[in-house]
């Protein structure tokens, strides 16, 4: 299985990273988990866009979804099949009322096969927001503050994909996480990778990993767009 991401900012593109997307591959299978502005631009360096078997929308704020919106473009140049959307039930209509572009599916808690994947959806405190979980080995907490549901979600996941939207000593966003929410949350799931993602523009990665790093059990990197992990 392949993990890409992206693009790593939050709430806006940053100088250089594209808004929150992930690229989940297995087998022939590929999964897009988000895709913000800016994010598809990544992606056509790594797969054609025409060969995307499903996405899933964590939210419908526009530095999760924006460049799903143009998906139709990249892939009618070479396909006419609609790609297949799962996601909160306030998705924009130019998702829900295309169906010659998309075919949308309101998420719903609980587990579900995708291709060769088993993909388990939770919502999560960010208004209507879904956090995902692939198979054993990644589990993506999209926006939201610490919760039980994402405390359940993430338990012995191998890759927790974590936002880091503030420090413990400045505090998050609302209904985000802090780097400091991120390990510790690593650290009750047992991960033994944290990932930090969705940077807005204006944070110090170099405090966000440090936070992260003196609190967690596992290594800690930061999610740059174009990073690729191979792992089982």
């Amino acid at each position: 299985m392949r993990r890409t991401i992206l693009g790593s900012s939050g709430s806006a593109p940053g100088p250089y990273a594209p808004c929150s997307g992930y690229l989940v591959e297995h087998s022939d299978y590929k999964l897009l988990l988000d895709l913000g502005p800016g994010a598809s631009m990544t992606l056509q360096r790594f797969v054609d866009p025409s060969d995307i078997d499903a996405a899933i929308l964590s939210h419908s704020h526009t530095d999760h979804l924006a460049d799903l919106l143009q998906m139709w473009r990249l892939r009618v140049e070479s396909t006419n099949r609609p790609l297949p959307i799962i996601g909160p039930s306030n998705m924009p209509t130019a998702i829900t009322e295309d169906p010659d572009a998309f075919t949308p599916t309101v998420a719903r808690m609980g587990t579900r096969s995708m291709g060769p994947l088993t993909v388990r959806l939770a919502p999560v405190e960010h208004g209507e927001c879904w956090a995902t979980r692939i198979n054993d080995t990644l589990c993506y907490t999209a926006d939201s503050s610490p919760c039980a549901s994402l405390d359940d979600l993430a338990a012995g996941v191998a890759i927790l994909l974590a936002e880091a939207s503030g420090t413990d000593a400045t505090g998050p966003m609302k209904s985000h996480l802090t780097a400091g929410d991120a390990a510790r949350l690593a650290v009750r799931s047992g991960a033994q990778l944290l990932i930090l993602t969705h940077f807005r523009p204006s944070h110090d990665q170099t405090r966000l990993l440090e936070e992260a790093t003196a609190i967690a059990t596992c290594p800690v990197i930061a999610a740059t767009p174009g990073l690729r992990l191979a792992m089982p």
